[in-house]
C-alpha cells in the first residue's frame, strides 16, 4: 500500500483497485457469449495489459522483498524463495498463471478462468478496509470458531428433532437426519425456501421455534466481527491521534495520559480542494493536524507547502489570538482540530498541565528576550495575556 503522504503511492493504490475490479467485470462478462463473440478481440488485449502489469508488480515485489526482511544470516535467494511462498504471493501468481499456461500451448480450458477471479483477492494488499477486517478475522478466530460449533450443534439439533416428528409422514424430506439437515439450515438462517415445510402441527411449532433461535445463533458472528471491526477501526484511529499530539513540541515530555486525554478531543474534518482552513485576521478556533492531503500557507505573498504530519495554530491553544496566515487545502484533505475551549477544560482538569504551560512558555519568552528578537516589555505584556487566558472565565463556565 502507498506511504502515508505518498502521492505517487496513493495513486498507484486506485489504479490497481480500479485494474483488479475491472478484471473480475471483464472475468465475468466473458461468459455471455454474444459479449465474448462481439468483444472478443478487446478482451484479449485488456487480458495481455492486466496481466503484463501484474507479472510486473509481482516480479518487482519478488525483487524487493529483501529490504524488509532483517536476518543478515539469510542469502537474497532464500529470503526471495520464502516471500514467493507466503499466502498473498502464491495468489498474485496464481492469478496470471491461466494466461501464461495458455501462451505455452496448453488448451484454453474453461475452468482456468476460474483462477482469474482469485485475482480479486489482490484486493486485500490495496484495501485498508479489507485488511483491517482480515487482522480482525484473525484476532477474532477463536470466538468464531465457538460460534460455529453453536450454529453447527443447532442445526443438527433442529434436524434430529424434525427427523423423529416428520420422518413417517415425509419419508423422502426427513426420512434420516442428512435429509433433514437442508430443512434445518434453510430455517436457521431464516432463507425460507419452502421447498420442504413441516405437515404436523408439532412440526410447524417446532419449526416457528427453529426460526426464532436461529435469528439469535446466526446473529452472534455478526456481532462478533461487528464489535471487532469497530474496536480496530477506534483503535487505529487512537494511535493516528497519540501519535500527531506526541510529536508536538507544546506538548512534549506529557504522561501518556494526558496525551491520550489531548488525543481524544481531536475532531476530524474532511475539506475539499480550494477550501479556506484558516483565514488571516480571524479568531484562532484551535490547533489543526493535517493528516493526509496538501495545504499551502499563504502569507506575506509567499506561499508554504504544509505536508501531512504537520500542524498549525497551537499558539491558540496558549492565548486569545488571531490567525496570522491563510491556509487552503491543495487536495482533499484530512484534518484534525484541538479546539481551544477543549483545551481550556483540560486545563481546569489538569493544574499540573497548566502549571507546565506557563512555565513552557516563560522559559521560551526568557530565550527571546536574550536573543534580542523582543523586548522585557514585551515579554511581560505576552505573560500577562497568557496568564489571563489560562485563567480566563470559560475554564469554569
Amino acid at each position: 500500500m502507498g506511504e502515508f503522504g505518498n502521492r505517487i503511492g496513493a495513486w498507484f493504490d486506485r489504479f490497481m483497485l480500479l485494474l483488479i475490479v475491472s478484471n473480475i467485470v471483464a472475468v465475468a462478462a466473458e461468459t455471455v457469449d454474444t459479449l465474448f463473440l462481439e468483444y472478443e478481440t478487446q478482451f484479449l488485449y485488456f487480458e495481455i495489459f492486466s496481466v503484463t502489469i501484474f507479472s510486473i508488480e509481482y516480479l518487482a515485489r519478488v525483487w524487493v522483498c529483501i529490504d524488509n526482511f532483517r536476518d543478515q544470516e539469510a542469502t537474497s535467494f532464500k529470503v526471495r524463495m520464502r516471500y514467493i511462498l507466503t499466502p498473498m504471493a502464491i495468489i498474485d501468481f496464481v492469478a496470471i498463471m491461466p494466461f501464461y499456461l495458455v501462451a505455452l500451448g496448453a488448451p484454453d480450458l474453461r475452468f482456468l478462468r476460474i483462477f482469474r477471479l482469485l485475482r480479486l483477492l489482490k484486493l486485500v494488499r490495496y484495501s485498508h478496509g479489507l485488511t483491517t477486517m482480515g487482522r480482525v478475522l484473525y484476532d477474532e478466530r477463536r470466538s468464531l470458531t465457538a460460534a460455529l460449533i453453536i450454529m453447527i450443534g443447532a442445526t443438527f439439533f433442529a434436524a434430529t428433532i424434525m427427523h423423529f416428528i416428520e420422518k413417517d409422514i415425509q419419508p423422502d424430506n426427513f426420512g434420516s437426519i442428512p435429509h433433514s439437515l437442508w430443512w434445518a439450515i434453510a430455517t436457521l438462517t431464516t432463507v425460507g425456501y419452502g421447498d420442504v415445510v413441516p405437515y404436523t402441527g408439532l412440526g410447524r411449532l417446532v419449526g416457528g421455534m427453529v426460526m426464532i433461535f436461529g435469528l439469535a445463533f446466526y446473529a452472534i458472528p455478526i456481532g462478533i466481527v461487528a464489535s471487532a471491526f469497530t474496536s480496530e477501526i477506534h483503535r487505529r484511529d487512537f494511535v493516528v491521534r497519540y501519535g500527531l499530539v506526541a510529536r508536538v513540541p507544546l506538548f512534549e515530555g506529557l504522561d501518556p495520559d494526558t496525551i491520550s486525554d489531548i488525543s481524544s478531543m481531536l475532531r476530524a474534518i474532511v475539506v475539499e480542494r480550494g477550501t479556506v482552513v484558516s483565514h488571516v485576521g480571524e479568531e484562532a478556533d484551535g490547533m489543526y493536524f493535517l493528516v493526509s492531503g496538501d495545504a499551502i500557507a499563504v502569507f506575506d505573498d509567499k506561499r508554504v507547502e504544509i505536508a501531512p504530519g504537520s500542524f498549525f495554530g497551537e499558539i491558540s491553544l496558549l492565548r486569545k489570538t488571531f490567525r496570522e496566515v491563510t491556509v487552503v487545502a491543495e487536495s482533499t484533505c484530512k484534518i484534525m482540530l484541538l479546539e481551544s475551549h477543549d483545551f481550556q477544560h483540560l486545563l481546569m482538569m489538569r493544574p499540573v498541565l497548566k502549571e507546565r504551560l506557563e512555565s513552557m512558555v516563560e522559559n521560551r519568552l526568557g530565550g527571546l528576550v536574550e536573543a534580542g528578537e523582543i523586548s522585557i516589555a514585551e515579554k511581560d505584556a505576552i505573560q500577562t495575556e497568557h496568564k489571563n487566558w489560562f485563567s480566563n472565565s470559560n475554564l469554569t463556565s
